[in-house]
């Protein structure tokens, strides 16, 4: 069966619906096995990228995933025969490595990796979880798991809480310390840390979720975290005092984000996120770029990144005295970066005769299902012609 079947390319959903309604047809996409065939869409660090294989247990847990884009360039970087690489990919989901699902695998030549994404505040309950699973099984003597957590300018406080990897995510109200290996409460634009002495490599799990007190329901704010282990002993901290109730908080005000970019600051990075609009449309995350201290001519440079999230990002860069467009294709932008899929990296430039304001407007690609948020990190700078 192809996968628009099930509803993975979304401008055939509707076509997809009357043909079987016109043919009297029925397709129970609730059924367990099209649901795991679903979330493996979904799962791992190259999102909705078309898939050779999936391996689920009897149970339709997901055990592995093998993505057809990179498998025969991974079998050319590991001087394998595609058959021998296929075959070492089985072994490695039956002897539960979950190959392809976007775990971080954390070893002693790559202690540290980095995580973009974004969470959301729940509109019903508690809790919402983006999840990260955090793979240290190869220290088996034990070791330090740091997870340093930097979040966007978004309107939307995060609770980040860190839990084993074989425990039930608990969506209570407060998670009590008995649940947890540790916990951090981070307001937007911020940076806080968890920590977790081990004395044998396992399975964690990272949950990111918007602070449902503090939050309008259905906020969302992008989060950066750098996720790295130590091997050797360290000093037990001191506890962290939390919060008890979320009584006498300030309230962080929703500020424009506005840079300004000098000789003595040429360079500068945002962390925020987007927002699909739907076919057709934009909805633009916008920063404002101030390079009038640039007498003279200039090329201004915006490495992007797209996060992790399940859809794509599309970027223009514009005067700041255009009007940014609602619908239709952005015709006033001075140039474009579209299309660039989850987790991968896209670059604007611009010359210009003489430094002044522009905008930068981030959104959702339109083949992307409306309104499927994602976070998105820009270094954004200028170089002197």
């Amino acid at each position: 069966m192809a996968d628009a079947e099930l509803g993975r390319i979304h401008s055939l959903r509707e076509p997809i619906a009357k043909r079987r309604e016109r043919e009297g047809k029925t397709f129970d996409t609730s059924h367990p096995l099209a649901q795991a065939i679903i979330k493996g869409w979904k799962t791992g660090p190259k999102k909705g990228s078309p898939v050779d294989c999936f391996v689920i247990s009897p149970d339709f847990e997901l055990m592995g995933r093998q993505l057809v884009n990179e498998f025969f360039k991974e079998s050319w970087a590991k001087k394998l025969r595609d058959e021998e690489n296929y075959l070492i990919f089985l072994k490695e989901a039956l002897d539960g490595k979950q190959p392809g699902l976007g775990n971080i695998i954390l070893n002693s030549e790559v202690s540290s990796q980095e995580v973009l994404d974004v969470f959301q505040t729940p509109m019903v309950g508690y809790k919402d979880y983006t999840v990260v699973v955090i793979d240290t099984r190869v220290f088996e003597n034990g070791g330090t798991l740091t997870v340093d957590i930097e979040t966007g300018r978004a309107d939307a406080d995060g609770a980040f809480l860190l839990f084993d990897g074989d425990s039930e995510l608990p969506m209570d109200e407060w998670v009590p310390k008995e649940k947890r290996l540790d916990y951090a409460w981070i307001e937007p634009d911020e940076t806080g840390q968890l920590t977790h002495r081990f004395d044998r490599g396992a399975f964690f799990r990272l949950g990111a979720t918007g602070h449902h007190r503090r939050n309008e329901k259905g906020s969302t704010n992008a989060f950066k975290a750098r996720i790295s282990v130590t091997e050797y002993p360290q000093v037990e901290s001191l506890e962290k005092e939390e919060p008890e109730s979320d009584e006498h908080i300030s309230e962080v005000p929703l500020n424009e984000l506005r840079l300004v970019l000098d000789k003595a600051q040429p360079s500068q990075e945002i962390l925020d996120a987007f927002r699909a609009p739907g076919e057709g449309y934009q909805d633009y995350t916008v920063v404002s770029i101030d390079t009038t201290a640039f007498a003279g001519s200039g090329t201004l440079i915006i490495d992007i990144r797209v996060g992790d999230a399940d859809i794509s990002g599309s970027f223009d860069l514009f005067d700041g005295d255009t009007e940014l467009p609602t619908e239709g294709y952005p015709d006033d932008a001075l140039t474009s970066a579209w299309g660039i899929r989850p987790g991968e990296a896209g670059k604007i430039r611009h010359r210009f005769a003489q430094g002044s304001v522009f905008k930068l407007g981030a959104t959702g690609d339109w083949y992307g299902e409306k309104g499927r948020i994602n976070a998105f990190h820009a270094k954004i700078s200028v170089k002197e012609n």
